[in-house]
């Protein structure tokens, strides 16, 4: 059976907040609190991910499918 880990074992967090004092959450596994530890997640992962219509991909698709158009209007132009 695994022990488990209570905040009060992990220590505090300690990131240094705007009035100059260190935080004093509980900290996570990597040492800090849950609003000074880590990065933000993003694409599916993050909890309002609905469609991707604005990923990086998705946009870069649509700009290969535009030239791609447009390479196909201009040849039936010059038939």
């Amino acid at each position: 059976m695994k022990n488990k880990v209570y905040p009060m074992d992990m220590g505090l967090c300690g990131a240094k907040t705007r009035s100059g004092d260190s935080c004093r959450l509980p900290a996570m596994k990597n040492g800090r609190c849950r609003f000074h530890g880590g990065k933000s997640l993003s694409g599916v992962r993050h909890g309002r991910f609905i469609l991707g219509m604005y990923t990086k991909e998705a946009l870069e698709g649509r700009k290969r499918l535009a030239a791609l158009l447009r390479g196909v209007k201009e040849h039936l132009g010059r038939m």
